[in-house]
């Protein structure tokens, strides 16, 4: 397994960063991670509509995809128009309004008395939030306070986020003994989760010491502030894992696809981002 993770995830850490400097060249627009996120985000709905219909309910898979990609396309409207901070998420709040509408008519119009509308409504919004809003934190990261600062915003999350997952399933295959949660989650253990947390710490303090010899700055200015930034979202994303594993173990699916080797669907390599991305955005967004 891990012969054929590390390759791939060589080559899709340099994918993303040719990506990023292309996506610089569009800025304040950021078309390219707007597109990559939003791609991502399609394909992974797909997948949690087939985990949803194989466990509580059927959402409506089409309106479902659509409106999460209708709220992830929402963001590139923040950098044009020149909001931030909280303000940034005013054209993604008028465009969920809708969307809550729209899956709240089809219901509406799908009722009959012998078939349950509530449960798919119910998992439709959940899909909705789960990949469309939580998603839309990774887009905001990257107009945070502008395209140098949001680089380095995405850079300490995505950096932080898959140094937990590197040192999790390191520490958990050379030391792993203690199970964390048997049920759930049968392989994860507490020395994979020091793991990770000491692999966090480790990649902040790297982001923060290459910012400052590139660009003369520090976005996480002390030591302290770094550790709390690290061990926050590194919970954080160690959560949106287990979430992640929550779902497919109602549906008694290891992983969401096959599309990735070595790393199952595209779900399976974004679910801890997609809570970790709105601590971090959150964390920096108080400091600053």
């Amino acid at each position: 397994m891990l012969r054929q993770r590390l390759p791939i995830g060589i080559s899709l850490i340099l994918v993303l960063m040719a990506m990023l400097w292309v996506d610089g060249k569009t800025a304040p627009y950021h078309l390219i991670w707007i597109s990559l996120v939003t791609g991502l985000s399609i394909l992974a709905a797909l997948e949690l509509i087939e985990l949803l219909n194989q466990s509580i309910a059927k959402p409506y898979g089409k309106l479902m995809t659509a409106c999460a990609a209708a709220c992830l396309s929402a963001n590139g409207f923040s950098g044009p128009l020149g909001l931030d901070g909280y303000t940034a998420f005013s054209p993604l709040a008028i465009v969920f309004g809708f969307c809550i509408l729209a899956i709240l008519i089809t219901g509406v119009s799908d009722f009959d008395e012998v078939h349950p509308v509530m449960p798919r409504l119910a998992a439709t919004v959940f899909g909705v939030s789960y990949i469309g809003i939580l998603g839309s934190f990774l887009t905001q990261l990257r107009f945070f306070h502008g395209p140098t600062n949001g680089i380095i915003a995405l850079a300490l999350v995505i950096g932080v986020t898959k140094g937990t997952d590197t040192g999790a399933y390191t520490f958990g295959k050379l030391f792993g003994r203690h199970l964390m949660t048997p049920k759930l989650s049968p392989k994860k253990t507490w020395e994979g989760v020091a793991g990770g947390l000491l692999f966090a710490m480790l990649m902040a303090q790297i982001i923060t010491t290459l910012e400052f010899a590139f660009l003369g700055q520090t976005t996480l200015d002390s030591i302290p502030i770094r550790l709390l930034f690290a061990l926050t979202v590194s919970i954080a994303g160690q959560i949106g894992d287990l979430a992640e594993s929550l779902i497919k173990r109602e549906a008694h699916l290891k992983d969401a696809s096959k599309v990735i080797p070595g790393f199952g669907g595209v779900l399976d390599l974004i679910d801890s981002l997609l809570l970790s991305a709105p601590v971090g955005w959150a964390i920096l967004t108080i400091l600053s």
